[in-house]
């Protein structure tokens, strides 16, 4: 296996909310489609998306941008890490916020985690 791309592995997290759970957030059968294919396929390129899955669109990363609050509250994140290249895709997970926050996350995405998390626990 080549280091620079790991093989996509189904979800292994059994935490409490089952993937029902997190299907409840989504607000669009394209959030829907997003979420049932990182479950399944964990580190999903950002290009295979589209030409391996069918899921069209000119910008996947406002999927995660409106869909992130909804299931940092939930307790998981859609997260997604450089693939190689800058130019090159990226790839997307959907994993546990705390595993996600010992991960090298971008800025943006460690700020949305605590400013959501902060709201949660307000609730």
């Amino acid at each position: 296996m080549n280091k620079n791309k790991p093989a996509i592995r189904p979800c292994k997290a059994n935490l409490s909310q089952p993937l029902s759970q997190l299907m409840r957030a989504a607000r669009s059968p394209r959030e829907c489609r997003i979420l049932m294919l990182l479950w399944e396929h964990q580190g999903i390129l950002t290009h295979e998306l589209g030409e391996k899955f069918g899921c069209k669109s000119n910008n996947h990363h406002n999927v995660s941008q409106d869909l992130n609050p909804r299931l940092i509250r939930l307790g998981w994140v859609i997260s997604k890490y450089p693939a190689g290249q800058p130019s090159e895709s990226w790839r997307w997970y959907l994993e546990p916020v705390y595993v996600a926050l010992q991960k090298p996350i971008r800025k943006d995405l460690r700020r949305t985690i605590h400013k959501h998390m902060e709201a949660a626990n307000d609730e």
